[in-house]
């Protein structure tokens, strides 16, 4: 019996036939590679992703196994005995937001509190040395993202939760033409430390490099550059927060740090 999706995220192709095979398997999530591309069936509990597939139901329990081939035809993922109807999935898509609203500092402090005891204790010098590094030369630049890429603990280790999370806020719209350009600088400083991580954070980070980050940490990043009302942002961070045992909160202090380094760092907005 197949499941039905509930909701797919904007890459994800499921009317293309398509093959694949499966990745790894969670409790509430599977990953499969399909193309060369990582696509995850995430039970209904689990924020969207661009790469996602978001069911209506289950949350577990998949009967999947690693290595099983994947079948993409005419709506329906196929992966072993798993069997996903995608044929009336609603769409989720990341949008660009506005440049900053009134009360950013507030708000950022609000975040970087919240995320602080959860983070690995690493994670905000890391998330630190890389954003400063984005207004230095190349070699700076290069160093300090092989010093992050693969560090800390997780199954995405803590430093590429921290380089998605800046990579969310500088391909977000909001930092304009200088988010841009530190986004695509950043990425080029990224091959020589991915053979050091793991094949999930490696794909993550491609994604995100895209402009592409997960519902939960977009829709944070938005609630906190465009102000929205102060439950609306706190049951964002707590959905961020909830993400892995540190890794929502790596990323948020990715986000804080580049925050505060092309918007609230006042001596290199006049520079």
């Amino acid at each position: 019996m197949p499941l039905q999706a509930l909701s797919l995220g904007c890459e994800v192709d499921v009317w293309k036939p398509r093959r694949g095979v499966v990745h790894s398997v969670f409790a509430r999530a599977v990953n499969l590679l399909v193309d060369g591309e990582m696509w995850t069936v995430l039970g209904a509990s689990r924020p969207d992703a661009p790469f996602g597939i978001r069911l209506a139901h289950s949350d577990g329990g998949f009967d999947a196994t690693v290595g099983d081939r994947v079948n993409v035809r005419a709506g329906f993922v196929r992966a072993g005995r798993l069997i996903v109807d995608c044929r009336t999935a609603t769409r989720w898509a990341p949008t660009k937001w506005a440049r900053p609203k009134d009360g950013l500092a507030a708000r950022l402090a609000a975040l970087e509190d919240a995320a602080l005891s959860r983070a690995w204790s690493e994670s905000a010098g890391m998330a630190a040395a890389v954003t400063t590094a984005l207004h230095g030369p190349e070699t700076e630049l290069i160093a300090a993202a092989r010093r992050t890429v693969g560090r800390g603990p997780g199954l995405t280790p803590s430093g590429d939760d921290v380089l998605v999370g800046i990579l969310a806020l500088l391909t977000s719209g909001a930092a304009g033409a200088a988010g841009v350009q530190a986004a695509s600088r950043l990425v080029r400083a990224l091959p020589p430390g991915l053979p050091t991580t793991s094949d999930i954070s490696r794909h993550l980070l491609s994604q995100a490099a895209r402009g592409l980050p997960g519902r939960a940490l977009h829709d944070l990043g938005q609630a906190l550059i465009e102000g929205a009302p102060p439950d609306i942002f706190s049951a964002a961070i707590a959905l961020v927060l909830d993400t892995g045992a540190t890794s929502g909160a790596d990323a948020c202090m990715g986000f804080a740090a580049a925050c505060r380094s092309f918007f609230l760092n006042t001596e290199l907005a006049a520079a």
